[in-house]
């Protein structure tokens, strides 16, 4: 058998079940209704068969042979009428008086139990049955003894003086009902919709803190979705610390491995590694050292973790402390940032790549340097330029080495440029050296921008 689809959404479930209970209730109501308008109906004949029988009664004589008599005319409309099915009827002792709507005919009531309560009240009985013409019939009967003798007075209506009234209601009920369910419909559509606002919202705040451009949820107007967003903000408060945990781990491990292993290329040279194996060893733990840490990063940006960096504060910390270390040498440092850029990096990769930048402009400049940040696409440019004597176009490459010094008179390890470049680089970033046609150095640094 072909199962009922049940519904995927809970706006489907909502609307489903409440047009089934609509519609259920609406069934009810016209079946009621039906029911009402049919007892309306049936009791407004019952009343008018209940007169006719109660002036009949008052109306019946005895003759000398026994059979009833009635005076007067009682025959008004519709009881005139042949064949209506408007019909009175006397049974006194096998005799009988009939209306003038019988027209000689005579109506055959179906024998009844007898009624002790219908006789000592006077109550009519309820009955249903057919004429001569086959017409249906619904009758009213009452039995009492007010001669003497036992009086039957059968009073009818047609059938279809019942059923026409409660059809042509019908007629009218049904379009009534037909526009109430429309209406039920679309308030019910409405009520999902608004009903259930909240919830897209949330969803909407969710998708915000997924990317990077919320740091949490607002507590929502809706009372019974604030546990939910509690426990969503709790959840991601624990996802920041342990990635916290996990960006000081990686940090801890990428400085904890990088100068060991620059330094252990560099002390490798021909005379010790005549074939260059240890090198290669060397080259390729470099290779594996970066590649992971790059995975473990775009792991974290993919599972909704991607760190975010406001560019401007970072770079005012790094230049304040470089100017508290290089006091002596009274260099003017600008920051000339736009507002509101924000870099997707770890802060503390951010302090590791700008600053071992800046603090090579310091121990370089003249008098100045200057720090500019700029928005360039999908990216964000920082260019640091410093007035000292800058480096040649040929001896660039060779700065950018891990533990490469190109003047030993200035103190340093040499690995400055080399870390900024494989940290940008981790970031699918990267980190370029050029020398400023006035005087000074520029180095443009290219990382990613965060989607706050």
């Amino acid at each position: 058998m072909l199962g009922i689809r049940k519904p995927t959404t809970i706006a489907g479930r909502l609307i489903a079940f409440a047009v089934a209970y609509a519609s259920a209730a609406l069934v009810t109501a016209s079946a009621v209704l039906w029911l009402i308008v049919a007892n309306v109906v049936r009791d407004q004949i019952d009343q008018r068969l209940s007169v006719q029988i109660e002036a009949v009664r008052n109306a019946i004589k005895i003759g000398a042979d026994g059979s009833p008599i009635v005076d007067g005319n009682l025959d008004g409309p519709p009881f005139d009428r042949p064949g209506s099915g408007w019909y009175w009827q006397v049974n006194v002792a096998g005799k009988r008086a009939t209306s003038r709507s019988l027209a000689g005919a005579t109506l055959s009531n179906p024998p009844q139990p007898f009624d002790w309560r219908g006789l000592l009240t006077g109550s009519p009985r309820a009955g249903e049955g057919q004429d001569n013409r086959g017409q249906d019939l619904h009758f009213l009967s009452s039995q009492s003894f007010d001669t003497g003798e036992q009086v039957e007075i059968i009073a009818s209506a047609p059938r279809s003086a019942l059923v026409r009234p409660v059809l042509r209601s019908l007629l009218l009920l049904v379009p009534a009902m037909v526009v109430l369910g429309g209406l039920l419909v679309a308030g019910i559509l409405l009520q999902v919709r608004y009903g259930l606002a909240p919830l897209r919202k949330l969803a909407e705040k969710v998708a915000d803190v997924s990317s990077g451009r919320a740091r949490d949820l607002d507590q929502p107007q809706a009372e019974e979705l604030r546990p939910l967003v509690g426990e969503i903000n709790r959840l991601v408060e624990k996802n920041r610390e342990r990635l916290a945990e996990t960006r000081l781990q990686f940090a801890n491990m990428a400085h904890g491995l990088k100068t060991p292993v620059a330094s252990l290329y560099l002390a490798l040279n021909d005379n010790g590694d005549p074939t260059g194996e240890a090198r290669r060893h060397v080259d390729r733990i470099d290779r594996q050292i970066k590649h992971h840490l790059g995975r473990a990063r775009a792991g974290l940006s993919e599972a909704g973790l991607a760190p975010s960096t406001a560019l401007g504060a970072h770079v005012d910390d790094i230049l304040a402390m470089m100017q508290k270390l290089y006091v002596d040498r009274r260099i003017v440092a600008t920051n000339d940032t736009e507002a509101d850029l924000h870099v997707g990096c770890a802060p503390e990769d951010v302090d590791e790549i700008l600053g071992a930048i800046i603090d090579n402009a310091f121990k370089w400049a003249n008098s100045s340097i200057r720090v500019l940040g700029r928005a360039d696409g999908g990216n964000i440019s920082i260019v640091v330029e410093d007035d000292g004597p800058g480096i040649e176009g040929s001896e660039i490459a060779e700065a950018m080495k891990a533990g490469v010094r190109l003047d030993e008179t200035v103190p340093g390890d040499g690995f400055g440029f080399s870390i900024a470049k494989d940290v940008a680089e981790l970031y699918g970033g990267r980190v370029t050296l050029e020398k400023r046609s006035e005087a000074g150095l520029s180095v443009t640094v290219l990382l990613p921008k965060a989607s706050r």
